[in-house]
Order: structure tokens, then sequence, then C-alpha cells
């Protein structure tokens, strides 16, 4: 066995047994075993755990990958082409640090494995993500794995669903508003509310606009109804957008 893959067997070890401790008190407060029923909408990214006597809780999750007892096989979720991108693309911290400590079975889309790959790969990102907890569902000859990131209120679940759009070319993601100009075929510069980051899932919806409407927007001091006429927001993706600021930034 090669020292790299010493260490990477050291740091699994480390990372399940963590976590290990830490799922058997999320499983104890969340008191998930008494909810009889599940389901997991990859729309919003979030799974809702109900009760026959009425109880329900969520929370917001990030796919982690899949085991096939078929094929013995893992795969990350960020090589699942049927995988929205939006409760995946954490999982590419994972990967990038896979990438910096040459650990090879964080940056293989498909590797080898057997069922306990699938916890093993799972509380890693769960360390690496800072999850509360983690769970896997059956699906047929699979088993999907995820963590969560956080507990959603009622209030907030239902609200995620006004958070997503339909989108052409990337099916599902979040919304974001940008200016009519706004493209990838041609540079208008790319300014924003706030700096935005596609690892970060940010609370506010992303807002960016062109140097045209920013020239407009300074000359009428502020937004108001001209320079929002002249902008002509429009809602896209969120994957969309951050293609968009990438062309801006590298043309």
């Amino acid at each position: 066995m090669s020292s790299k893959q010493q260490d990477f067997d050291d740091y699994t070890d480390e990372c399940v047994n963590e976590r290990s401790s830490l799922q058997d008190e999320f499983m104890k407060l969340y008191d998930i075993s008494s909810y009889e029923e599940w389901f997991y909408d990859h729309l919003i990214g979030a799974f809702h755990f109900k009760s026959h006597d009425g109880r329900n809780l969520y929370f917001k999750y990030v796919n982690v990958g899949s085991f096939s007892t078929k094929t013995n096989t893992w795969k990350w979720s960020w090589d699942n082409k049927s995988t929205p991108e939006h409760v995946k693309k954490s999982i590419e911290k994972v990967k990038a640090f896979g990438s910096t400590n040459n650990f090879n079975s964080l940056t293989q889309g498909l590797i080898d494995g057997e069922e306990y790959t699938g916890w093993a790969m799972t509380s890693i990102s769960a360390k690496l993500l800072n999850a509360i907890g983690m769970y896997r569902i059956p699906q047929e000859h699979l088993f999907i794995y995820f963590i969560f990131t956080n507990e959603l209120t009622q209030q907030q679940y239902d609200s995620l669903k006004d958070k997503y759009i339909a989108c052409g070319t990337h099916d599902i993601g979040k919304v974001a508003f940008i200016c009519q100009h706004l493209n990838k075929d041609r540079y208008t510069g790319f300014h924003e509310a706030f700096e935005s980051d596609p690892l970060i899932e940010e609370e506010d919806d992303c807002q960016a606009w062109c140097d045209e409407c920013e020239k407009e927007r300074l000359k009428e001091d502020g937004w108001n109804d001209t320079s929002m006429a002249f902008a002509k927001i429009k809602a896209v993706c969120d994957l969309c957008y951050f293609e968009i600021k990438k062309w801006n930034q590298v043309n």
C-alpha cells in the first residue's frame, strides 16, 4: 500500500468515526426513526420526513452520490449528469480537496467499492461541508446518499418553491436576475449587488447588470423607474448567471 493510500485510509477512518457519533446525536435529536415516510425534491433541494401523526421535518440537502449493489461501484453526484447541478455543486469542494491531497477516490467519478464505501464518502463530504446529518435511501439497485446542511421551517420549505426556475439549458436552477444586456455572446461588463460565489448557497437572489446599466444607475442616483426600465431585469437560473459572469471576467 502506498503512503498516499494509507493517508487517505487514515483520513477516511477519522471522518467515519467522527461522523458516526455526530450521526447518532442527529438521529436522536430529530427522532428520525419516528417518521414513517420520506420524500426528496431535486427541484428545491429539500428532504421531507413525514409521520402518520401529522408531524413534518424538513432539511436542505446536498446529493453526495450513489452506490450500486449491482456493479459494486460508487458514483459521485458531480459525475452524474441526471443529478441537477444545484443539489450537487457543493460536492465540488470535496473533489477539490481530493485534488489538493492526491486522494484519487475523491476525484474519480466512478470507483469500485462496497456498501461501506457509500458511508465513507458521505462521511468525508459531511465533514468537509460541515453537515448536520447524513441519510441514504434505497432506489432499485442503488443506495442514494445525502447530507443535510440545515433544518428548514415549514415557511422556509414552502418559500423554496419560489426560489427555483426551469431552464432550457440546465433544467433547474435557483432564480437569479440580470439586465437585458448581459449574455454569453459579447462582453458587456458585469456588476453585482453583492460578490457571489457559485460554490456558496446565497440567502439572497444573485443580481447583476452590465456597464451601460451601471452608467444609467449612477446617472439616476440609484435604481428607479427610469434605470429599471433601461435595464429590463429578467430572471435566469443561477447556472446561467455564473456562466455569464465567468464569460465577462475572462473576455
